[in-house]
């Protein structure tokens, strides 16, 4: 299993161990990560697995810190094999208050091993509706499996039904 997370707490590699593949845009967040999984900076824009790789793959607030959705998505169905799973966790962000430069989103996750409570922070410069997300994901292959809102956190479960289409050039 892939898990893209760049900037929060990392909860899956605890849970996963050796069975994940942690990929951040940032050396400090590699030591976020279980030392059991296998632990790499890489652009989830350009991710450098063959196609097919992986059976799943973890969005953990990717889109938060990183808005290239489509390009993300995109690098996600390459790698995922048909059939795949794509579990997305991020935020809903509404639009931008002219005094307010920061988002804030508090979490609090429980692993039922322990209770994890972090912050998430970001730099407020755009909208970011949950259904911009499921949008973006249909369009490029996904079927929507499952989905749950928690005030302002989201989790999608999805299902990889087609590669993405070659553009034509």
């Amino acid at each position: 299993m892939i898990v893209i997370n760049t900037g929060a707490e990392d909860v899956f590699t605890r849970i996963l161990l050796d069975r994940a593949v942690f990929i951040t845009t940032d050396e400090e967040f590699l030591k976020l990560a279980d030392p059991r999984s296998i632990r790499l900076v890489m652009n989830p824009t350009k991710l450098s697995f063959a196609p097919e790789s992986f059976d799943a793959a973890v969005l953990f607030f990717a889109f938060f810190y990183l808005p290239k959705h489509e390009a993300i998505i995109e690098n996600i169905n390459r790698v995922l094999k048909k059939w795949g799973k794509l579990y997305i966790w991020d935020a809903v962000i509404p639009k931008k208050m002219a005094h307010k430069s920061f988002f804030v989103v508090p979490l609090l996750i429980d692993t039922n091993q322990e209770l994890i409570r972090t912050v998430h922070v970001t730099k407020w410069r755009r909208e970011q509706p949950v259904g911009l997300v499921k949008k973006i994901a249909r369009e490029r292959g996904f079927k929507l499996t499952k989905e749950e809102l928690y005030d302002q956190i989201f989790h999608l479960e999805m299902v990889k039904i087609a590669p993405i289409k070659q553009q034509k050039s």
